[in-house]
């Protein structure tokens, strides 16, 4: 774990816990798991429920994009109550482990990479490989074959962040999605299909 408070990194609660000097009282750390695999479950919960949402609406005969956009706009919690406008890396890596992702951090000047294991769409998509994907052209700037889960959050990152926070999404689900964040405007490429 970093000791540097500013430093991005992907390290969930409980670890963290379990590296501090002096140690953590195993009842606290013990209690802090509990409540974290409890956690774990009542978002993969809430993932999955959007995930349906988004599918049953569509299903239903409404363009995909008009659904994700209807999902965006009905969120009581904006993204930049998150994530200031600003982009920082640091408020990323805390918006990746608040949802659980975990895997690594590289910072090379004014990049940051974070390439993961997401805790939402990744993981939702491992456990139900035939969900439904978007087709080409369905949302802008989201690969044709995403899950539709991963484009709802790919287009909003792409509505908060511009070309300053990028999503590449993995391929098939056996791969890590990658962000990249750049503290140089003009510094991204828009979302992208990793090769």
């Amino acid at each position: 774990m970093p000791d540097d408070s500013r430093t991005p990194h992907l390290t969930p609660l409980p670890e963290q816990l379990r590296q501090r000097m002096p140690p953590v009282p195993e009842d606290v750390l013990t209690l802090v798991e509990e409540e974290h695999a409890r956690w774990r479950q009542l978002h993969d919960r809430l993932v999955a429920m959007i995930a349906a949402l988004i599918d049953v609406a569509a299903s239903d005969g409404r363009p995909v994009l008009e659904v994700i956009e209807g999902v965006i706009a009905g969120t009581s919690v904006p993204l930049d109550t998150l994530v200031d406008a600003r982009i920082d890396p640091v408020e990323i890596a805390g918006l990746l482990r608040a949802h659980g992702s975990m895997g690594s951090v590289t910072v090379e000047g004014a990049t940051t990479t974070f390439r993961h294991e997401c805790g939402t769409g990744l993981r939702y998509w491992r456990d139900n490989l035939d969900t439904p994907k978007v087709a080409e052209d369905e949302v802008p700037g989201v690969p044709e074959g995403s899950p539709r889960y991963c484009a709802r959050c790919m287009y909003t990152i792409a509505g908060h962040g511009s070309d300053t926070w990028l999503v590449t999404p993995p391929a098939d689900p056996s791969q890590f999605c990658t962000w990249t964040v750049s503290t140089e405007v003009g510094g991204g490429r828009g979302n992208r299909r990793a090769e």
